[in-house]
């Protein structure tokens, strides 16, 4: 299969549910389910142990900003990710995509560049606002919480930061 091509301020996230590691478990998440709030989906090159810390320091600078923040390693396969130690430290959602479904919707490369990320910051409409190449470490990422501010302040639309009734906000922001 081909990858689509992505229109930024049209293209959305696409209605799916996937697998996804959260804290070591094996979780299912409706991407549908994050529409309604502010959301940063990285695509990480790799996950070691102080990715994962380094990940768990800027979910809470993303979280202050009203928005979630969600990893995917493109592709991996769910089994054997469940059995990463790295995994179980890691607080924000990890999507898996075996069947590389989530990444030729969303048009990612299937072999990234070394310690690069793929990124892309989605309103609470599930619009697609930027996709981002960028480096992999605090200043690559810092300048993401940059754009994802200029989103919000630009968008037609108030940002939400939560939504009550929302499975996902409730593990997500625990």
């Amino acid at each position: 299969m081909e990858a689509i091509p992505m229109n930024i301020g049209h293209s959305t996230l696409p209605h799916m549910r996937v697998s996804a590691l959260l804290k070591g478990n094996m979780i299912e998440l409706d991407l549908a389910s994050l529409e309604g709030q502010w959301g940063i989906l990285c695509c990480l090159p790799k996950l070691e142990f102080c990715d994962a810390v380094f990940l768990n320091q800027f979910r809470r600078a993303v979280h202050k900003q009203g928005a979630l923040l969600l990893g995917m390693q493109h592709p991996v396969h769910p089994v054997l990710a469940s059995h990463l130690p790295t995994t179980k430290i890691l607080s924000i959602p990890l999507l898996t995509d075996s069947a590389q479904c989530l990444g030729q919707a969303l048009g990612l490369w299937s072999k990234p560049p070394l310690n690069q990320c793929q990124t892309f910051i989605f309103d609470p409409k599930g619009v697609i606002r930027e996709r981002r190449i960028h480096l992999f470490n605090w200043h690559g990422m810092t300048l993401l919480l940059g754009m994802l501010k200029q989103c919000q302040d630009f968008s037609p639309q108030p940002p939400q930061e939560h939504i009550d009734n929302s499975v996902t906000a409730n593990f997500i922001f625990a």
